[in-house]
């Protein structure tokens, strides 16, 4: 058999640049697997929008049962594939002319077998989840197109064994085969590390799934030493033994709650749920406003027994926050909740009764999604305004630019700035927050009660849904 000559090394070298490709966007549907921030905005912007409330179809194929394989996600896979045949695609330029034929024929093999799984992945996506990932799509075809650029090679695949007749061909099938272990083991360390990050992420800025510890043991009835039980003031008939008595027990009592009280200070565990019980009972006994969600957009089903209405600005880092723990969560809520987003920026422009402009600006980034909803949008407009960086009393042409990245039409965005409808239903959206007494961004209202505390929003979520009938979370 003759030797690869040097077209031959040319389709070497191309199809390693095609698998180190397939490797980084590889990496990219991993962080966004994960919800890494950046990841996720970078993959919808590029990808189709779904249904409505369902976000874009990238999303639906990472929350989808396929996306994973007992608990691996198939972009780690799809790292450690491309990035091994890359490695092997190195070393057969490395090793000499006559060893070349049968190492390609192994990189051959492996590409076809890749190229098989991704078909069958592509009709997954078709008849299972109904939604394609274009970024997905994208590593299939630089796999096929590294197949493509090595297939004048195939004839090596029959003598896979010609490798390991030399030396130097042994040492590469060895570097090979431990690089790829090794490979395997840094991705794996690197998808744990990820799914670390985004469990903390989702419990320091949400709150975990726990059940709230009960209060402690109530002041005995006999507290007030004016009243009984029943609410009549008695006559003090009781002998002065007994009194001393009673203010004796009272003394006690009150010592101990001082006692459990400095315990609670110093133990912050002990903290953290009596604040929780203390959030639980304000938003138990909180009035349910009434909410206008008429034309608002919408993530998650909208039949969810649990409805999040977030009042938000775009530049409010604490709204990026509460906007990136929403995306990550949504994912795993199994369709508990539904996520409607309302504008209510902090910028006289538009909001007159502020004393002044905290955000100016973010009227007119406002106005923009109010805009990028009547185009069908929002989740990528809303993902390329929190995403972008230094924005700076951004004006119409900045709204235009980020419209424009995010996939809209930048010319419908134009006309609907300046279009009296929108402008009317931003001023809606802000009069109703007032109405409300939203006085800070983000507020958040639960099944139309205010929330607290917006790190307890996925303890509440999963008690609302189990009384709705679901099992709790993480079951």
């Amino acid at each position: 058999m003759a030797p690869l000559g040097t077209t031959s090394v040319k389709r070497l070298v191309i199809a390693l640049v095609l698998c180190l490709a397939g490797t980084m966007v590889s990496g990219l549907l991993l962080l966004q697997h994960h919800g890494e921030g950046r990841a996720v905005s970078a993959v919808n912007r590029v990808c189709s929008e779904g249904d409505a409330g369902t976000g874009s179809d990238c999303e639906i194929v990472a929350r989808s049962s396929w996306s994973s394989i007992r608990g691996v996600p198939l972009a780690a896979l799809g790292i450690v594939f491309y990035a091994s045949l890359g490695l092997l695609l190195l070393l057969t330029l490395l090793v000499p002319d006559e060893l070349r034929p049968a190492l390609t024929g192994w990189v051959v093999v492996g590409l076809a077998l890749g190229l098989l799984f991704d078909m069958f992945l592509l009709g997954v996506q078709t008849l299972a989840v109904q939604a394609f990932c274009s970024v997905c799509i994208l590593t299939y075809v630089l796999g096929a197109l590294a197949l493509v650029a090595l297939l004048p090679a195939w004839r090596g695949a029959l003598d896979p064994g010609g490798a390991l007749r030399r030396v130097e061909g042994r040492l590469a099938v060895a570097g090979w085969a431990l690089g790829s272990l090794a490979l395997a083991a840094a991705v794996l360390g690197a998808e744990s590390t990820l799914d670390y990050r985004e469990q903390r992420r989702q419990v320091a800025l949400l709150g975990a799934p726990a059940p709230i510890p009960p209060p402690p043991a109530d002041a005995p009835h006999d507290a007030s030493p004016d009243t009984t039980p029943d609410g009549t003031n008695p006559t003090p008939e009781a002998p002065p033994a007994e009194e001393v008595s009673q203010s004796s027990k009272e003394a006690a009592y009150w010592k101990e709650r001082a006692q459990e009280l400095q315990e609670t200070l110093d133990d912050p565990r002990k903290l953290e749920q009596y604040f929780a019980r203390k959030a639980q009972a304000q938003f138990e006994s909180a009035p349910v406003e009434t909410i206008d969600l008429e034309n608002v957009p919408l993530r998650g089903p909208a039949d969810a027994p649990v409805t999040v209405v977030e009042y938000s600005d775009f530049l409010c880092p604490f709204c990026r926050n509460l906007g990136l723990g929403l995306s990550q969560f949504l994912p795993q809520a199994g369709g508990r909740v539904a996520v409607r987003f309302k504008n209510y920026p902090l910028d006289k422009e538009c909001n007159e009764s502020l004393p002044r402009s905290t955000h100016p600006g973010s009227c007119q980034l406002a106005l923009g999604a109010i805009c990028a909803e009547y185009q069908g949008k929002f989740d990528a407009y809303h993902d390329r305004v929190f995403s972008a960086e230094g924005l700076r009393n951004p004006g119409a042409a900045d709204v235009i630019r980020l419209a424009g990245e995010a996939g809209l039409n930048p010319a419908a965005m134009r006309g609907c700035l300046e279009d009296p409808q929108a402008k009317a239903a931003l001023a809606a959206q802000i009069a109703e927050a007032r109405r409300l007494g939203v006085n800070a961004t983000p507020t958040v209202y639960v099944n139309g009660k205010k929330l607290p505390r917006i790190n307890d929003l996925v303890p509440l979520v999963d008690k609302l849904a189990q009384k709705a009938g679901f099992p709790p979370l993480g079951q």
